[in-house]
């Protein structure tokens, strides 16, 4: 099929969709240490066959295992196999998290299984198989695309990103709804349901880029880098809100007010916007995507801690950041803290 993603050796490109890929499912007892080692074993009532799979070396050994005690296949076989394949897919692609975004990214391209050898899960080398495992692939990416956190960000692709604080991994997604771009920049490795450091940080040209004093975005966005570098893991999701949501060239028509005297808040709000148009809801997908569900939060905003606990992310610390306080934005920092809220320990007066 034009366009279609050939897949079959797992160490090739798309790899990652072949049942000898090394990602492991848990059946509710038993982990398995691929698709391969538990679609084998499901073969067999008895036990000590099933052990010996199990306790394979690798799924090539499982496949082995399998033909050689072919005769002792239990009889319902044919009619149980498909089912067993589903529900393997299934613990792959949503116990492994980040592999369920990645299977949702390849659409809308046909996924066939190009395996010479087999006519029935793949396509048989020259197209005349049946393709089953595709198909299901095809099916389980369906329902992914549309159940959250799945349908909350599309997954696009990763890369190095050397830093002043060392080698960063760089994560790109972009939010199906709005087509926005956003940014997530990785630092060490670490377990699952451990609390892992972040911040949520918006986009903001003028202080992150420009240098600007006017406020306090470039000196937090260069605090976070280092705070997770000293650390030795951590995660900064940098999402594309410039100006609080109301982008960039209202954001400049709303300095142009605060030259004239109005605070961060009213300069929003005489241009027609709340003063914080941004949201968070998103964020659920890219950290489910990073396999994190426990955060200390780097943030003065509580609006940030709130909106992560209801998208159920467990806070379990939040953790100030306050840097780069000076003459020229000492008004917005006062106006952040009066007005929406954030938890600044010193301020100056409006």
């Amino acid at each position: 099929m034009e366009n279609s993603i050939l897949f079959y050796e797992p160490e090739a490109p798309y790899g990652f969709l072949s049942n000898f890929a090394p990602f492991p499912i848990n059946d509710g007892a038993v982990t398995w240490k691929t698709v391969e080692h538990f679609y084998q074993a499901q073969k067999f009532n008895d036990q000590n066959i099933v052990a010996q799979i199990h306790h394979s070396r690798t799924p090539a050994d499982a496949y082995a295992l399998g033909r050689e005690f072919n005769e002792q296949v239990r009889v319902d076989w044919h009619q149980r196999k498909e089912t067993v394949m589903r529900d393997a897919l299934q613990m792959k692609f949503t116990q492994n998290q980040a592999l369920g975004h990645w299977l949702v990214a390849t659409r809308p391209h046909p996924l066939v299984e190009h395996a010479f050898k087999d006519d029935y899960w793949g396509d048989g080398g020259d197209g005349h198989g049946k393709n089953r495992l595709g198909k299901l692939l095809m099916n389980l990416r369906q329902e992914l695309s549309i159940t959250p956190p799945y349908n909350l960000i599309h997954f696009i692709e990763s890369a190095n990103l050397p830093t002043d604080w060392g080698i960063f991994n760089m994560h790109g997604f972009e939010d199906p709804d709005t087509g926005i771009e956003h940014v997530a920049l990785t630092f060490g490795n670490w377990k699952k349901d451990e609390p892992v450091l972040i911040r949520l940080h918006s986009e903001c040209l003028t202080g992150d880029a420009l240098f600007s004093r006017r406020c306090d975005c470039g000196s937090q966005l260069r605090r976070a880098f280092q705070n997770i570098a000293q650390v030795g893991t951590g995660a900064i999701l940098y999402l594309r809100q410039e100006g609080r949501g109301i982008g960039l060239l209202n954001k400049i028509r709303a300095y142009h007010l605060q030259d004239q005297g109005a605070d961060t808040v009213e300069a929003n709000e005489a241009l027609g916007f709340a003063a914080d148009l941004r949201q968070y809801d998103f964020c659920r997908g890219i950290l489910h995507y990073l396999n994190i569900s426990k955060v200390k939060l780097m943030t003065n905003n509580p609006k940030k801690v709130k909106a992560l606990r209801e998208a159920g992310i467990n806070v379990v610390e939040r953790v100030p950041i306050q840097e780069g306080q000076n003459i020229f934005n000492e008004r917005y920092l006062s106006a952040k803290a009066t007005k929406l809220g954030h938890m600044l320990d010193v301020i100056a007066p409006i």
